[in-house]
């Protein structure tokens, strides 16, 4: 048989990079085409990924807990008599991505770009930084061209340490610098920023670098809401889900991205909505949400958070949201700020729903508020689109029985 190179694929739409967390093949194991291989942490989640052939794991090439970019290769699969040498020496297209950043390192660049402004994700920037790597010049490996963990890597490895540079005299040393005194570990509990918990970290560093983001606030009358509660037995995030997703059919640059220098406009709604689990915040997906009832959208939330907490989700409830919705106000929070879902354009969260006072045809009532919070991204998005997106939402929700059917 021919030599399958199994590669790092794209499990969900904004990976650049996955880590190997467990093979559940060793080298030498006999595999069938669609039996588990390996265990891959995305940005989001761990994902059971099965064997594209039928062979025998004649080499793995990225051990366990190490990083890799999409299209990098990760082990090799053929028969016990076929010859890999080319592929685990460099020869073949298995060694392409190393190659290409070699290359691209070598070759002199006439007029480099400010490093702010190339692609790179935010943990290779954070490398780059720590060991005095320059990004200017790498070729990234990532989607697009984006510079991920392996590109620098690629370049540290082929630059030679600096030579240590001689103890200053005491002469030198115009005044002392005295060192803080590390911390006890009775003072400390160090905790490894790793796993779901650095995915998240490191996309939400992305959001708040790629996107001008901005906040607007506006308040909510959920008295007819909270009553319908009563007979419906549904959450105030069903409801606000259901309302966004009819207020995006008439402000669609709310559903949008920014890709390269387009404007990519969504036709189809689909609702990311955040759910909290013991790992970290997830958001799947509620594909179509424009289409379906409330009571339509409620089952669905339901069936995606016990998946959420079970650990049971699958890169298909990830795949293809549009918008995103998150609750805070379920914690307690009255207003926040939250951050972009990148790389879409908009998010909204949902403060909790509290007895206010407000006034009523002259009259102050006590009524339960609740506070939308819209972060958007304002490269694309006009504060007035904004605004009027958010006076459609509340009025969708101000008068619920627009939204029933």
């Amino acid at each position: 048989m021919a030599v399958t190179v199994f590669r790092m694929s794209q499990i969900s739409m904004t990976m650049v990079e996955g880590r190997v967390v467990k093979w559940l093949k060793q080298e030498q194991e006999p595999i069938r085409e669609g039996e588990g291989l390996v265990e891959i942490e995305t940005d989001k989640i761990v994902v059971e990924t099965t064997s594209p052939a039928t062979g025998v794991v004649r080499r793995i090439m990225v051990p366990e807990g190490d990083y890799a970019p999409v299209g990098a290769p990760l082990c090799l699969i053929a028969d016990r008599a076929d010859d890999i040498s080319a592929y685990v020496s460099g020869q073949s297209d298995a060694a392409g991505v190393a190659a290409s950043a070699t290359a691209a390192v070598a070759e002199p660049v006439a007029e480099p770009i400010p490093e702010k402004k190339i692609k790179a994700s935010p943990l290779a920037r954070k490398i780059a930084a720590s060991q005095g790597v320059s990004l200017v010049g790498l070729t990234g490996t990532g989607p697009g061209g984006l510079i991920v963990r392996y590109d620098v890597e690629q370049a540290m490895a082929r630059v030679p340490a600096p030579a240590a540079t001689p103890a200053a005299t005491p002469a030198a040393v115009s005044s002392p610098v005295v060192a803080p005194a590390p911390a006890s570990a009775d003072d400390v509990e160090i905790i490894p920023l790793q796993g779901v918990r650095k995915r998240i970290a490191e996309h939400l560093t992305l959001s708040k670098q790629n996107a001008a983001d901005v906040t607007t606030v506006m308040d909510v009358n959920m008295t007819k809401v909270a009553s319908l509660r009563k007979a419906l037995s549904v959450s105030y995030t069903v409801f606000v889900v259901r309302a966004a997703a009819v207020a995006l059919q008439e402000y669609p640059l709310l559903n949008a991205s920014i890709v390269e220098n387009s404007i990519h406009v969504k036709k189809q709604v689909h609702v990311n909505v955040a759910v909290a689990t013991d790992t970290g915040l997830v958001t799947p997906v509620i594909r179509h949400t424009n289409h379906k009832n409330i009571l339509t959208v409620a089952a669905e939330m339901d069936e995606l958070a016990r998946k959420a907490r079970e650990g049971g989700l699958q890169p298909a409830d990830f795949a293809d949201g549009t918008f995103t919705v998150t609750n805070s106000g379920t914690f307690g929070s009255l207003l926040f700020t939250p951050i972009i879902n990148y790389p879409q354009c908009a998010i909204l969260g949902i403060g909790k729903v509290a007895k206010t006072p407000i006034v009523v045809d002259d009259a102050i009532v006590a009524a339960p508020v609740m506070y939308l919070c819209l972060t958007y991204d304002h490269r694309l998005v006009d504060g007035e689109t904004a605004v009027k997106f958010l006076k459609s939402v509340k009025t969708y929700l101000e008068q619920p029985e627009q939204i029933l059917k």
